[in-house]
């Protein structure tokens, strides 16, 4: 028809009306995927916010335990001498007490806004030079006195049991002619420890004075107190005011006490002392409460930028003002020790939510093959891509804006928090994302999608460029975890993690925190090469048996195995529940070695100084039901010796060598050879040098014991156990008594044994001593904010990589269900037993499941080794090296639910079936 107008072809829209009928419609017929998808999704979601905020919680309260455990050495302390005219002469300062006060509220608005945040209430002294008591004798050593003035928002409260509180002794008059000569007379007030260890009561008086007998001054004792509040901070701001405190060795060991000074007492105790010596001391407690990590690094800024202008704080041109704090140490040690939790935590955190993802595009895989038939009808009947795109990306929005509600709704009731985005996204992306892409892929595919050239040599250079695409994916997934895995060894674990796990980390870091997964997977993806021709030759071996179910099992498994997201996906988790398990296991056995490094025995006795007594503590231990070994020992901080290097103050430890290397060879500890060989070398004891007092001459080293003068002969090096963080000789007991003619008295006994804790508690009574046991230790660091933190994470971790393995395994099954339905039916109606259709289907599920387990938890177990050490574990366990991985019966739990979910799905899907009509089956699955 010539010059005729042609019908245009109707034209399809890109945006189609979408059919709210049929999209419920087809929700409705795929409700159980749709539920597993939404599950996964909310599972996924709730992991990625709730981890991340418990994480951010534990490192808040592992910084306040560490402020707390480091006690007065985080206080920031400001000491400044109280300032006296050189010109003129001496007097009361009767305004003195009101001053301090006011410098404590002046040097509190001088301090930046974080770091005044960051200290509470200051805690104020003025506390005299020490002055020995020389009247009345008092049966304590070396009893020093000095007098202190302390607040705390106030004088601390008090109860006086007896006399009053202390009150003026000079008035101004008196002060001004003054002269140096007889002792000043100052009240103070004692609790009622110190005047008991005295010896006096209100209205004695102690006398007292310096060493070189320039100082003097006449303590009377006004009262006797008892503190209402003893855990005021006040009352540890300067040492004895509650209490006597017997501190020093056997040459210098004394006894400090102190007396309370009054707001009116005060002016005369400085008067006693020589102008200016008497300092000063506001110290700002930690605001505990207040910290968080987000305070550490404004802060320690702020305390390095104090001590670079030591002096000029409050400057007037008069004394200098010293600032002494540990706060920004201590800050810093948490902060990095959250910096190793926050890493364990994102490589944790990372593999489950990789896991998570790599399920939900199982599920997505799962809902596009069941919608196969109708998206092709769909494109038949004109539909577009983007129309497809459309219509599946809104269910899918919808469901996964419904799970991923639900997921961040639960984390919310067990740990509120701000929403960590840089987690949640990829698990909304991908759910969201997930459906559309595959579906739009397949429906492209149903009309044809890339047109191939029907020769054979096309078809062929076809199937070459996608076997070359797989290979050089899988390569690079190989490579990429190869580079991650050497530069987590190189860099370490904690470089991947800085600041906090809700933060999304630099790619890099990431990629370090992720190492571990990518090492699972890329061993994932060897093994789904592996995986068909394994499954070949079971079909071959199937061959050859007479029986049906095996031949029909392995072809049926063949089958199944084309699809490879799955199988990923349960390796993947496998092997991070090893890894996990690991982990978990590792940081259980290292708090237990960490514990014998700290205690060095089941149990310790110590002494606050060498005591006679302790011989007779042994005796009765090593008679105490479960003990096995008692050593007893002594240890100088701070014993002289002398050597190629000079004179120097060294840590002298002298035990029966054979004995402790007994108790070594008994415990966990390392062995020390050369411990057995201690004695007596060429007629002098023989001694194990620190490395650091060690040359290549091995040097004779003369130690001066009390009054003796000992040369000794190096044989070795001293263990560390022993020689501690410092420079140490160790000697043997029995050798130095020896040498020096009189035995040596110990200080410690170390107990070894399983009733040590219990038979320590009994039989150390003597006054001064204190126990330590690898029980208390054990029970303290595990309450520790940031271990228990770990390993809940680890935990939880593993629990939730179980339940998405089960996950998966269902997600499988129910993926090829409906081919094997259809394969079974027609086997049915030739004679197949409902128990042969059960082992089939056992068998079609459980090689592929089985290798992917199994294969994943041996990935796990290999790839621990490789980065226990770079996870920086020693920073949990508390330890001083890294400890050594061990690996737990748990690692094979992968192994246990696939077997587990099998079972179940295979009953579950057996009975189902039996309710099936085996026409409307084979017709459904014909078209299919």
């Amino acid at each position: 028809m010539s010059g005729g107008h042609r019908r245009a072809a109707p034209r399809r829209p890109w945006w189609p009306a979408v059919a709210t009928g049929a999209m419920a419609g087809r929700a409705r017929a795929d409700a159980g995927p749709l539920a597993l998808t939404a599950l996964v999704v909310a599972v996924a979601a709730f992991l990625a916010v709730v981890t991340p905020r418990l994480v951010a919680a534990t490192g808040d309260d592992a910084l306040r335990w560490a402020v707390r455990a480091a006690g007065h050495d985080a206080d920031l302390t400001f000491a400044r001498a109280i300032e006296e005219d050189a010109y003129q002469a001496r007097a009361l300062q009767v305004d003195l007490a009101d001053e301090s006060r006011d410098a404590a509220t002046s040097l509190r608005g001088t301090l930046a806004p974080a770091l005044a945040d960051a200290v509470s209430t200051p805690v104020t002294s003025v506390a005299t030079l020490p002055l020995l008591v020389v009247e009345p004798a008092v049966d304590v050593d070396a009893p020093v006195l000095r007098t202190a003035f302390v607040d705390h928002a106030g004088t601390p409260a008090v109860t006086w049991v007896a006399g009053r509180a202390p009150g003026p002794t000079l008035t101004e008059r008196e002060a001004r002619t003054w002269q140096p000569g007889p002792p000043v007379p100052v009240e103070v007030g004692l609790s009622e420890a110190v005047a008991a260890a005295l010896g006096v009561g209100a209205g004695d008086v102690l006398a007292t004075r310096n060493d070189s007998r320039t100082v003097a001054l006449e303590a009377h004792v006004s009262g006797v107190f008892r503190a209402d509040d003893p855990t005021d901070p006040a009352w540890s701001a300067v040492p004895g005011l509650l209490a006597p405190r017997a501190v020093g060795t056997t040459l210098t060991r004394q006894t400090q006490v102190a007396g309370l000074l009054s707001d009116t007492s005060l002016p005369a105790a400085v008067l006693a002392m020589p102008p200016s010596v008497t300092q000063r001391v506001v110290a700002f407690p930690p605001a505990v409460e207040r910290l968080a990590q987000g305070d550490v690094a404004p802060v320690a800024a702020q305390v390095a930028g104090l001590r670079a202008q030591t002096g000029a704080v409050g400057a007037d041109g008069g004394a200098r003002t010293s600032v002494m704090t540990g706060l920004d140490r201590v800050l810093l040690d948490a902060r990095a020790r959250f910096g190793a939790a926050v890493a364990q935590a994102s490589v944790l955190l990372g593999g489950v939510l990789s896991v998570a993802l790599l399920t939900l595009l199982v599920a997505a895989g799962l809902l596009v093959r069941r919608r196969a038939t109708t998206l092709a009808t769909h494109r038949a009947r004109g539909a577009t891509l983007p129309a497809v795109a459309v219509e599946l990306g809104t269910e899918s929005a919808l469901l996964t804006a419904a799970g991923a509600a639900a997921g961040v709704g639960a984390a919310a009731l067990v740990a509120p928090g701000p929403v960590p985005w840089a987690w949640l996204l990829p698990v909304v992306v991908v759910a969201a994302a997930g459906p559309p892409v595959l579906g739009v892929r397949l429906a492209a595919r149903s009309a044809g999608g890339r047109r191939v050239g029907t020769d054979r040599a096309a078809r062929a250079a076809a199937a070459r460029d996608r076997h070359a695409g797989r290979l050089a994916g899988e390569a690079a997934v190989v490579l990429l975890a190869v580079g991650a895995l050497v530069a987590l060894g190189a860099r370490g674990v904690t470089d991947a993690a800085a600041g906090t796990v809700g933060a999304a980390p630099p790619a890099a870091d990431a990629l370090l925190a992720l190492a571990p997964t990518l090492g699972v997977l890329a061993g994932g993806v060897l093994l789904l090469r592996v995986l068909p021709v394994l499954l070949r030759r079971a079909v071959a071996a199937a061959g050859r048996s007479r029986r049906a179910v095996p031949v029909l099992a392995a072809a049926r498994a063949h089958d199944a195995a084309r699809g490879g997201l799955a199988f990923l996906a349960l390796t993947l988790a496998a092997g991070l529940v090893a890894l996990g398990t690991t982990v978990v296991a590792t940081v259980q056995r290292g708090e237990v070695d960490a514990s014998w490094q700290a205690v060095g025995a089941d149990a310790t006795v110590t002494a606050a100084a060498p005591d006679a007594g302790l011989a007779d503590v042994a005796a009765t231990l090593r008679a105490s039901a479960g003990v096995d070994l008692v050593v007893p020992g002594r240890v100088d901080e701070h014993a002289q010796v002398f050597g190629p290097w000079g004179g120097q103050l060294v840590r002298v430890v002298a035990l029966p060598a054979a004995d402790y290397a007994d108790l070594l060879a008994r415990t966990p500890l390392p062995d020390d050879p050369a411990l057995r060989g201690l004695g007596t070398a060429d007629g002098r004891p023989a001694a194990l040098l620190s490395p650091g007092l060690r040359t290549a001459d091995d040097p004779a080293v003369e130690l001066l014991w009390g009054t003796a003068r000992v040369d000794l002969v190096t044989v070795g090096t001293a263990p560390a156990l022993l020689a501690g963080d410092g420079d140490a000789v160790v000697v043997d007991a029995d050798a130095l008594a020896a040498a020096i003619g009189v035995p040596v008295v110990p200080d410690r006994v170390w107990v070894v044994g399983t009733g040590a804790s219990a038979a320590v508690a009994d039989a150390a009574g003597l006054d001064g001593t204190t126990v330590a046991t690898r029980d208390a230790w054990l029970v303290e660091h595990r309450a520790e904010p940031l271990t228990v933190g770990v390993q809940r994470a680890a935990t939880a971790a593993t629990l939730a990589l179980l339940v998405l393995v089960a996950l998966v395994v269902v997600l499988a099954a129910a993926t090829s269900a409906p081919q094997r339905g259809a394969t079974l039916a027609t086997l049915r109606t030739l004679g197949l037993g409902g128990r042969d259709a059960r082992l089939v289907t056992l068998g079609e599920l459980l090689p592929g499941a089985l290798l992917a387990a199994a294969g994943g938890a041996a990935l796990g177990g290999a790839l621990t080794g490789a980065v226990v050490e770079p996870l920086a574990l020693r920073l949990v366990t508390g330890q001083a090296d890294d400890p050594a991985p061990v690996w737990s019966a748990w690692s094979v739990a992968s192994l246990g639910v696939v077997a587990v979910t099998l079972a179940v799905t295979v009953l579950v899907e057996s009975s189902l079936r039996r309710r099936e009509r085996l026409g409307e089956v084979l017709r459904v699955g014909g078209s299919r």
